[in-house]
């Protein structure tokens, strides 16, 4: 139980530093291995996420410009995604803050499990 709470506090210090909450960088980082070929319905799949909820993910890094919606497909239902310059930025920023804590958690005793409030704003400077 500890752990879970420890693992929830990390997930919310994440969206305070980063800007972003981790299902949305999850989002970000599967556009971006997949440019132009996903749309909300395949990102929802294939993250075993409600539709709706990748939706709302969506729509809301379209408003602040780090993914953008292509509407050229025959089938006006189907828009592609693709992450923007700044979108790109952003999915590189947060996974090498991932990959920073990861370095850092595998090194930590079970004991050091409460980690410093400071921990995500530490790894990005």
């Amino acid at each position: 139980m500890e752990l879970k709470r420890e693992l929830e506090k990390a997930a919310t210090r994440f969206q305070r530093t980063m800007g972003i909450s981790v299902d949305q960088y999850a989002i970000l980082h599967n556009i971006l291995e997949n440019p132009g070929k996903l749309t909300s319905a395949t990102v929802a799949d294939s993250r075993g996420i409600s539709r709706a909820a990748v939706s709302r993910g969506i729509s809301q890094l379209i408003r602040r410009g780090y993914v953008e919606q292509s509407y050229k497909s025959t089938d006006r239902r189907v828009r592609p995604l693709s992450l923007t310059t700044s979108g790109k930025q952003l999915e590189i920023d947060c996974h090498e803050a991932l990959e920073k804590a990861a370095r850092v958690m595998s090194t930590a005793q079970l004991v050091d499990c409460k980690f410093n409030p400071n921990f995500w704003t530490n790894l990005s400077a």
